[in-house]
């Protein structure tokens, strides 16, 4: 007697945000890295994705799915820190300018009260290469800011070469170092962001699913495969074998 069973659904596990998707195994054709400049969700997302010389239509699941991605925070910190870089070019411009023309200085002067201090004493990053490459700036940083005091005592005090000389040393040292770091900050986050893209379907089918990463690729025997309302980005739910439920995406509605 010929069996009736069902056959499992295998199905490529992946992460949009911070929730669980599945996606159909048969269709996956392939996993791509997406490059950091690429712009994979907004406004100003990328219309079609290159795979094998080929433009497929690119679809954001981040904003298909309305879900910012896991990486968001890393995109507001390379929006950030080029700010708070040139702050401190500011800061010394200015603090020059009080030592040659004796002008209030009017910037912070602790290092706990610019506006990347706030943000650095008060910031706890998951990821340990950017937490040991963060700890590098806390030495120059606070160098930089203990120069206000000093030196504009030192102008005060008739020794307005000295504190010039002494600003052109640190110029080139510790904020060069300062800067460096900055810069370093910037390459780190455009490297830790690993978002893909999904390749599905053949032909004019074939579409590129953009995500954040991939999880796992597992076998769901068919009772726990749920079906779903038809007309929506989900063909149904999975249980996975923990009992969580997933949304399988039907990427054909894309």
């Amino acid at each position: 007697m010929r069996s009736s069973a069902v056959a499992p659904l295998e199905v490529l596990l992946i992460e949009v945000g911070s929730r669980t998707f599945a996606l159909p195994l048969a269709a996956v054709r392939y996993v791509a890295r997406i490059a950091p400049e690429f712009r994979c969700n907004g406004e100003q997302r990328e219309d079609y994705f290159v795979f094998e010389d080929e433009p497929l239509p690119f679809v954001s699941l981040w904003d298909a799915l309305g879900l910012p991605s896991a990486y968001a925070e890393y995109d507001s910190l390379q929006a950030m820190l080029p700010q708070r870089r040139q702050d401190h070019l500011d800061w010394m411009a200015a603090l020059e300018h009080s030592l040659r023309t004796g002008t209030p200085f009017a910037k912070a002067r602790s290092p706990y009260d610019c506006a990347f201090g706030k943000w650095f004493y008060a910031y706890r990053p998951e990821d340990r290469r950017l937490g040991l490459l963060l700890a590098q700036f806390e030495q120059p940083h606070a160098l930089i800011h203990g120069l206000a005091d000093r030196l504009l005592a030192q102008a005060e005090n008739n020794q307005q070469a000295a504190a010039l000389a002494e600003y052109q040393t640190a110029s080139t040292t510790t904020l060069a170092t300062l800067l460096q770091l900055f810069d370093s900050a910037s390459q780190l986050l455009t490297e830790l962001q690993r978002r893909i893209a999904v390749i599905l379907g053949s032909g004019r089918a074939a579409r590129a699913l953009g995500a954040d990463a991939v999880r796992d690729i597992v076998q769901i025997p068919a009772p726990r495969c749920k079906p779903g309302q038809a007309g929506g980005p989900t063909a149904g739910l999975i249980l996975l074998d923990d009992g969580t439920p997933v949304p399988l995406i039907d990427w054909t509605v894309f």
